[in-house]
């Protein structure tokens, strides 16, 4: 499958080496260490909440509510009753977290059960046996919950560590220097604790072979492929060309095989759904399961149940906020304080979409007048629909609201109403309906959001046709999981002001 696109820091790895001639040399027994120390990282993560929710259950909350008594069991002794936390290796191990090389959040999934299963089993083993009588149930509770914060964020630390010191990564051939390899290569960049290091581009185009893409160099043919992994040393193989026959697809990767741990395929899916498609056998034959969650009904209520919830919650939080906002529009310029403006929500329906005012009332003709006298505005307005700098339209209050998109906020009554959700497409102009194409059919079974993906990827910095690719993978591959990620780098995009004009 593609690598799904991640915020992350570029690897620094420098220029590759020459490659070494001779025999081939595995990773496995530098790799196989890094699966110690990530267990080994793994068990003190999980010790240290235990231990750490012990000392705050004894220190502090009996402090607060004496009538919660001593602990029965020393620290020692709980983690003794559960086994020393062997359970929670298992778990990690079952949900392949020492074998997989997921991106945080996938990781943050798979943690989220591992932690939930091992804590349940050894809770209740321990009760079986008579030995978790005296085990305090506001410690267990709260050590579930501190692993499941906690594990992800040690996890992903640890291997970017590995990775730098030479034990998570793997040397790693690309097979095809176009533009889906350089694809793979950025996405690889940004996401280091993957462990993958790119050494060459195998191509078969002439032209390419022999040249430069960055810091690799394309090398060739790929019916060479076998040699180019003992030269430079490379235990994965990862074929970035999805156009390549089947038949010489076939060719490759049994040249592959034997000559490399792992051969991993980006197949010629692009544009379809990727985040919950599962491999399944027929008989020998490969199918991919490609689920489309918003059309179950039991989904869209789960979703609709999610967006009560967590706007109503918002909504009584931000109330006194909202009041201050309102204020200081009506000081600030002449005008309403909230406005309206007509978008597209789900299956075509239209609805008047509401903000706090961030312009003038006149801002149509100061916005002619600009673009007039301004060739470079005119041909980013045509381009992103806004202008980054300089917008003649925009108020004081309106610059600082829409810097910290605290101009948004109204939409919760949208989300209270069932108009819009907190995490969606982007709520589209009528006036942008042609521009659509043949993505809008697909974006309008969603309803719109106040924030997506489109508002983690770079916000208005991304082109109009971008933005639509995201709606559609959005809509394609939803799931509470995703609305829980895309609301959380929310928050993180607001409070950096990214893309935010």
């Amino acid at each position: 499958m593609t690598l799904p696109s991640h915020a992350g820091d570029a690897t620094r790895t420098g220029p590759a080496p020459l490659p070494h001639r001779g025999p081939g040399v595995r990773t496995e027994a530098p790799f196989a260490l890094a699966i110690v120390l990530l267990a080994a990282v793994d068990w003190l993560a999980v010790a240290a909440c235990v231990l750490g929710i012990w000392e705050f259950r004894e220190r502090v909350l009996r402090g607060v509510f004496p009538q919660l008594g001593p602990l029965l069991l020393s620290p020692l002794q709980y983690l003794q009753t559960l086994y020393f936390l062997l359970p929670w290796t298992i778990a990690f191990a079952e949900a392949g977290l020492y074998s997989g090389r997921v991106l945080f959040w996938e990781e943050a999934r798979r943690s989220l059960r591992a932690c939930t299963l091992a804590a349940v089993f050894a809770t209740l083993v321990a009760f079986a046996t008579h030995s978790g009588i005296r085990l305090s149930r506001i410690v267990l509770a709260a050590t579930w919950l501190a692993t499941v914060f906690v594990v992800p964020v040690v996890r992903h630390t640890a291997k970017r560590a590995l990775a730098a010191a030479g034990l998570w990564r793997r040397r790693t051939l690309i097979l095809g220097a176009g533009a889906t390899g350089r694809n793979v290569r950025e996405r690889i960049a940004r996401n280091p604790a993957l462990g993958y290091a790119p050494v060459a581009y195998v191509d078969d185009d002439a032209e390419r072979i022999g040249a430069r893409l960055g810091d690799l160099p394309v090398v060739g043919p790929l019916a060479d492929v076998p040699r180019f992994a003992r030269e430079f040393r490379a235990s994965e193989v990862l074929v970035a060309m999805p156009r390549l026959s089947r038949e010489r697809l076939r060719r490759v990767i049994a040249a592959c095989e034997g000559c490399v741990a792992s051969i991993r395929v980006v197949p010629d899916m692009l544009g379809f759904a990727t985040l919950g498609v599962e491999a399944e056998d027929l008989d020998g034959l490969l199918l991919l399961h490609m689920r489309w969650n918003l059309a179950q009904p039991w989904n869209l209520a789960v979703k609709r149940v999610f967006d009560l919830v967590v706007s109503t919650v918002l909504t009584v939080l931000l109330a006194p906020l909202l009041v201050a906002i309102a204020i200081a529009i009506r000081i600030d310029s002449p005008g309403p304080v909230l406005y309206r403006q007509e978008r597209i929500g789900r299956l075509w329906t239209r609805f008047p979409c509401l903000k706090f005012r961030t312009m003038h009332v006149d801002n149509a003709g100061r916005l002619e007048r600009h673009l007039a006298a301004d060739a470079g505005a005119r041909a980013e307005w045509e381009e992103f629909q806004k202008l980054k700098r300089g917008d003649p339209r925009i108020t004081r209050v309106g610059r600082w609201l829409r810097r910290t998109s605290l101009d948004e906020l109204p939409q919760l009554l949208h989300v209270l109403r069932g108009e819009m959700s907190l995490v969606g497409p982007r709520p589209y102009l009528p006036r942008e309906v042609e521009r659509m194409s043949e993505f809008g059919d697909t974006v309008v079974k969603a309803p719109p959001g106040m924030t997506g993906l489109w508002q983690v990827s770079g916000r208005n910095d991304l082109p109009f046709p971008e933005r639509l690719r995201l709606d559609e993978y959005y809509v394609r591959n939803w799931s509470l999981w995703l609305d829980v990620i895309v609301l959380t780098k929310t928050a993180g995009v607001v409070i950096r002001g990214e893309g935010a004009y």
